[in-house]
């Protein structure tokens, strides 16, 4: 429980001191079957006690149930095999790109997943 509350607490440090993501530098890392294109803000990564925490941005080609076009969030990578993303916050948007209006937001972390393709982007990077 402590390491949980200790990782939230980092969280939130990252969402404070960061620079705000709509200055960001996005590089886009792939793209669903679909036409959902992911982005990654590479100069963001930071790397603390065996995890990486980066920005993610999704663009939607069409809006999904709840009617976002985009979403920026905070994600967390664990650095352990297997290699595990989550994410920590994020916000949707009405408009692509992390424009508009904002839909909504959330600051629960997620269950951890493993998504090869941003996973093996950040990894690169590092």
């Amino acid at each position: 429980m402590k390491i949980s509350r200790l990782r939230s607490a980092i969280a939130l440090i990252f969402l404070v001191v960061y620079p705000s993501t709509s200055f960001a530098e996005w590089k886009k890392v792939s793209e669903s079957v679909s036409g959902n294109t992911f982005y990654v803000d590479f100069e963001s990564i930071k790397k603390n006690r065996g995890y990486v925490y980066y920005w993610l941005m999704v663009d939607w080609l069409n809006p999904n149930s709840y009617g976002p076009l985009s979403s920026k969030g905070l994600n967390e990578l664990d650095c352990n095999v297997p290699r595990k993303s989550r994410e920590i916050s994020g916000t949707f948007y009405k408009g692509q790109m992390g424009q508009g209006e904002t839909n909504s937001s959330s600051n629960k972390p997620q269950e951890g997943f493993y998504d090869p393709l941003i996973v093996v982007g950040i990894s690169y990077s590092l």
